[in-house]
């Protein structure tokens, strides 16, 4: 098995991670290296082809593959090592990843690792929906690479749950493949969004925002076909052909909680101090790992800010 060594090792090559990369270079560090198990570093961005990106880091708007590209960008002239395709599979150390890509096994050890893992939707499954299992069912994350990376078609009716920020995402996603958003679900009184964000979109799409409504049934046997959900009223059903899963986020956790790292039993994340150092010295988290949820250029300046606290 090869055997490397960095002195930072930063695994997530989304906004988070590379901000921090290109903070640690900055500061000095002559080996940094990200790694990601995606075949493309950038995260979630990369496939969110809509505008909104950029506003407080970088200081202008843009679409998310152009984002994610400027922080590739940045990283790669600075210095920044990014391992794609690769993915870390355990701790061999208290300050040593065993990861697998490509090239075969391999475990690095660093001086300090930074765990930029991000956080993931909820999908049916984690969600407990009674119904089959047919066709059409999304998170908002599996349907932007359907659309954006693979090109594949999605339906032509669709059903969102969620109304939080990532809800309205996937209304701009499923317009660009040429679906029609019926309905956007969500159980509490109101959407949990900005309201510029909610009008602007609802009045361009024209879907119906319906509040204290549950999805509790999925419809369909080869193809979704529709969606039974209770209300103030009574229980109803959609007719629709897919269904799209937003927000509800997890943290993704599983490398922290391989390293046996102190985690919160509320949010599921590492539990960091003042300087996003986790339970065990060297290592730190950052990022969408740490709930709650933050926006793209958040978890940046987030990444970008570990240079003052800690370098």
């Amino acid at each position: 098995m090869k055997k490397s060594e960095v002195d930072v090792l930063i695994v997530g090559a989304g906004p988070a991670g590379l901000a921090a990369a290109i903070a640690a270079k900055q500061s000095g560090f002559a080996r940094v290296r990200v790694l990601d198990r995606e075949r493309e570093a950038g995260g979630v961005p990369r496939h969110s082809l809509h505008t909104g990106y950029g506003f407080r880091d970088l200081h202008r708007v843009m679409s998310g593959p152009k984002y994610a590209a400027r922080y590739i960008s940045k990283a790669l002239e600075a210095g920044v090592e990014i391992s794609t395709s690769t993915t870390a599979l355990d701790w061999a150390g208290d300050l040593e990843i065993a990861l697998t890509s490509p090239l075969g096994l391999e475990e690095v050890s660093a001086s300090q690792i930074l765990l930029a893992t991000g956080a993931r939707e909820r999908g049916r499954n984690a969600r407990a929906i009674a119904g089959t299992r047919p066709a059409g069912i999304y998170t908002t994350g599996a349907l932007q690479q359907s659309v954006y990376l693979r090109h594949q078609e999605i339906g032509t009716r669709a059903v969102i749950i969620g109304a939080e920020h990532v809800s309205f995402s996937a209304v701009m996603t499923l317009a660009h493949a040429g679906v029609q958003t019926v309905a956007m679900l969500t159980p509490e009184a109101r959407h949990q969004s900005y309201f510029p964000l909610h009008w602007g979109t609802a009045l361009r799409y024209r879907y119906a925002l319906r509040t204290r409504t549950e999805l509790v049934e999925i419809l369909g046997r080869d193809r979704v076909s529709g969606v039974r959900v209770t209300t103030p009223r009574g229980d109803e059903v959609i007719e629709c052909d897919t269904v799209v899963f937003s927000a509800d986020w997890i943290p993704d956790n599983e490398l922290a909680r391989r390293g046996s790292l102190q985690m919160s039993e509320s949010t599921k994340s590492p539990i960091v101090n003042h300087l996003h150092e986790t339970s065990r010295s060297g290592v730190f988290a950052l990022g969408n790992l740490l709930m709650p949820i933050k926006s793209a250029d958040q978890c940046a300046l987030e990444g970008s800010s570990l240079l003052s606290k800690n370098w």
